[in-house]
This record gives C-alpha cells, structure tokens and sequence, in this order.
C-alpha cells in the first residue's frame, strides 16, 4: 500500500511527478510550536548596546566606583613618582672643521665630504673606544654601583645625531645625574680630538713609512741597474760607456776609410804613370821633378857665381860640384822610375789591403758595439727613470714630513669646537608629576567606568530574566491531514 504523502516513483507511467503538500491550522501551529520549543531549549543572550544615556545612568547610579578607581589611579600614580628615578637632559653642539696645509681649502671643508662624513664622526663619538677614553678622564658616576659597567651606562645614556646639512653633531645626555652628564659630554669632545689626532699621526707616519719604502725599493732598482751595467761593459771589455766607444769607434772607421782611399788613389795614379812609359815617367814623378828643380836651383846659382868670381874660385867649383852630383841622380832616377813605381804600386796594393782588412774589421766590431750601446741605452733609459722616480718620491718624502710634523701638532686633519657646550639642566625631564597624577586619575577612572558600565549590564541581564514567563511546553496538537497527488 502506498504512502499518500511520499511521491509517486518515477517509472509510473512515464511521467514526471507533481508534488503537492498540504498542511491544516493544527499541522502549522504543531510546526511552530517544535520551533519555538528548539528555540527555548538555547536561549541567546540578550544583546547589549551601549548608549549615552547608559553612560551618564552608570556614572550616575555607581558613582562610588567612578571615584575608587580615581583614587587608585591617584594611588598607583603617586607610587611610580615615589619610586622613579629622576632623569636629567644634558645637551651639546660640536661643529667639525678641516685644517688641510697641502690643498687650499677653506675652515669647515669637512663638508665637502658630504652629510656621510658627519654621520660617520658622530657614530665615532659615540664608539667604546672615545667612551672609554672619556670615562678614564672623569671620576665614577655616583649613581652607579660598585658591579654595574660604566661604559654600558655611558653607551646607554649619551647618543649623537648629526644636524641635517650642516657640519654639527648634537651630543645628549640622559641620565639620573646632571653632573657626570655635563662633564662625560666635555670628556668624549676632547677624547674624540685625542682620537683624531692620534689617527691623523698615525695615518701619516704609515704613509711616510710607505713612501720611505718606495724609495728604498727605487734605490735597490737603481744599484741593481748599475751593477749590470758594470758587468756589461766588463764582459764587453770597455772602460766607458758605449756611446764613447761608439764614437771612437766612428773616428777609428772615418781615419781608416780616408787611409783607404789615399792609398787606393795613390795605387791608381802610380799604375797610370806606369802605363804612360819612361819619358812621361820622368816628368811625372816627383821625385824626378824634385831633382830637376833642385838641378835648376843649382844650374842658377853656379851661373851667378861665375859672373862675379873666377872659375877657381871655392864658390864656383862647389857650385860646379853640386850641378854634376844632381845631374848624376837625375839621370840614375829617370832610369830608375818603372822599377820604382812597380814597387810603389805593389807597396800600395799590400797597404791597401791592410787597410781594407783594418775596416772590415772595424766595421764588425762597430755592429757589436752597437748592439752593446743598445742595451746599454735601455739600461740607462730605465736607471734615469728609476732615479726620475726616485727623486720625485724624495721630494714627497720631505712634505710627508711637514705633514707628518703638522699633524702631531694638531694642525691639521679634523678638529672638534664645541659651539653649545653642556649646561645644567633646570630639572628632571622623569618624573613629572603633573602627567603623572593626571594620567593615573584618568587611567583610574576610565578603569572605575568600566566597571559601572559592567555592573549595569549585570544588573539589566538580571532585570531581564525576572521578567521573562516560565516555559511551558505544548500541548498535544489535534490530528492533522494532508494529502499529496
């Protein structure tokens, strides 16, 4: 038997189902009464809002507890003044200058150097190193116990800033004795000159020791460079240097080239006066014209002899004497002549060829002369640069020195003048008791409000639930019909 509320299968018939569901007055109040039963089962809370009117009823109706939670307030506030320690400010103004004697710079050139620069002094004023250099020059701060560290209270209590595009440093204190703030701020100015001074010394004696050991280093150069030259012109057997000897050399070449075209020259007009024949011989040679002017000589003189003296005189027969002598080796060289220039000639030739072997020989040895000159030339080209470069780094010695000698004086490098130094303080910035008191009171009685509004909300809830009826189930409803096609 089929179930009229359930819907019909979907095979029956081929056709989709048409649900319909029908409920009776009692069906619907049966619905609504298991609804409002689940809903009574897990009642919710009421809702609480709050309003001005709820305000002004809670400061109104539980103003005991508004002025309890001032006086607390009051209370604790009273006990954080009694128990805090007073803080003090101390503040200072350093403005950083730049003394420079080797570029022209004007006073506070350390602002050329950019807002990094002044950044970075003020992170070194405040470094361990000038802390603990300013600490070791003041006594022990009277606040401090015999174990607690100095210098982590003083890391703690000073900072530095510095001031957006000037070259100052703003130095601050904050601490619970103005005293030892006043006297550690002076104390890190001069330790942080101290520091720059002896970082500007020591900056330039490393520098000084750098140039002093680049010049050591040139010298070694230089006399590693002699030393060689040395042993070059004692292998190549040679007392000076290569360019003298290139130019003795030269003049050796330029003397035996002119003996050896005189010589050739001379060899060739011999075997031209030998091909001429004896006549010719006789006139050209030299010997024989010597002769014959010697002849003439003597044919005048025994001709102005006669013409004054008697043929028996001394005079005469010795000029008469000399005329036939000179007749007689007229005569012997004009027969002598060929022999004589073939011997000349052969002479020549010997002398020639000598010659010819001295200048090729002077030629090889002025090739090696020059390949020595050559190396010798690199040599002393790199010994000058060396000595060039020796002497400058000399010259840079001696303004290391001055510079040096400026900066152990304190003239130069960066320097530190206080331009606001520290002062006492009016009074302690902590505690201060009217913010104090008056942000206890008003912590208290926001507190004390709090409560009020609290207390009635409990009061309302409680209000609520007394007034609300019991609940009573509900009754067993009447049948109820339906239908479903």
């Amino acid at each position: 038997m089929s179930n009229p509320h359930l819907p019909t299968p979907p095979d029956a018939n081929q056709e989709q189902p048409e649900v319909r569901l029908e409920l009776t007055r009692a069906g619907v109040q049966e619905v609504l009464s298991l609804y409002s039963q689940e809903q009574r089962t897990h009642p919710d809370e009421p809702a609480f809002q709050l309003t001005l009117e709820d305000l002004e009823q809670a400061v109104r109706e539980r103003r005991q507890l508004l002025l309890g939670g001032g006086l607390v307030g009051l209370g604790l506030a009273l006990l954080v003044w009694a128990m805090s320690t007073p803080l003090y400010t101390v503040g200072a103004q350093v403005v950083l200058e730049r003394h420079d004697m080797t570029r022209v710079e004007s006073p506070g050139g350390a602002a050329m150097a950019g807002s990094a620069f002044v950044a970075t002094q003020a992170e070194v004023m405040e470094s361990q190193s000038v802390l603990t250099d300013a600490l070791s020059q003041i006594p022990r701060a009277a606040h401090l116990e015999a174990e607690d560290d100095a210098l982590a209270d003083a890391v703690e209590s000073v900072s530095t800033s510095p001031v957006s595009g000037t070259q100052v440093v703003a130095l601050g204190y904050l601490g619970p004795d103005a005293n030892h703030g006043v006297a550690l701020l002076d104390a890190i100015v001069d330790a942080y000159l101290r520091n720059l001074r002896a970082n500007e010394v020591a900056v330039q004696r490393e520098k000084l020791r750098a140039k002093q050991a680049e010049i050591d280093v040139l010298e070694e150069e230089a006399v590693s460079l002699e030393d060689q030259l040395t042993s070059l012109r004692v292998e190549k057997g040679t007392t000076g240097s290569a360019d003298d000897t290139a130019r003795a050399q030269t003049d050796l070449m330029r003397d035996l080239a002119g003996q050896l075209a005189d010589a050739r020259n001379e060899r060739i007009a011999l075997e031209n006066r030998l091909e001429m024949g004896s006549d010719q011989l006789s006139i050209l040679d030299p010997a024989t014209e010597s002769l014959q002017q010697q002849l003439w000589d003597a044919e005048a003189e025994l001709s102005r002899a006669r013409l004054t003296l008697t043929s028996r005189h001394p005079a005469v027969e010795a000029a008469q004497r000399e005329v036939t002598v000179l007749r007689r080796q007229l005569e012997q060289s004009s027969s002598a002549t060929p022999e004589a220039l073939a011997r000349d000639i052969e002479a020549a030739k010997g002398l020639e060829a000598q010659l010819e072997e001295l200048y090729d020989g002077a030629r090889a040895h002025m090739s090696a002369i020059e390949r020595d000159r050559r190396e010798e030339s690199l040599l002393l080209d790199e010994l000058d640069r060396v000595r060039q470069l020796s002497d400058t780094r000399r010259a840079e010695l001696l303004d290391q020195r001055l510079v040096s000698r400026l900066a152990e004086s304190g003239e130069l490098g960066i320097s530190a003048r206080l331009i606001a130094p520290p002062t006492l303080p009016r009074g302690p910035v902590w505690p201060r008791p009217p913010l104090i008191l008056a942000g206890g009171g008003g912590l208290g009685l926001a507190a004390g409000l709090v409560l009020a509004i609290l207390a009635l909300r409990r009061e309302r809830l409680a209000r609520q639930r007394e007034q609300e009826p019991a609940w009573v189930p509900p009754t067993q409803a009447p049948g109820r019909n339906g239908s479903a096609t």
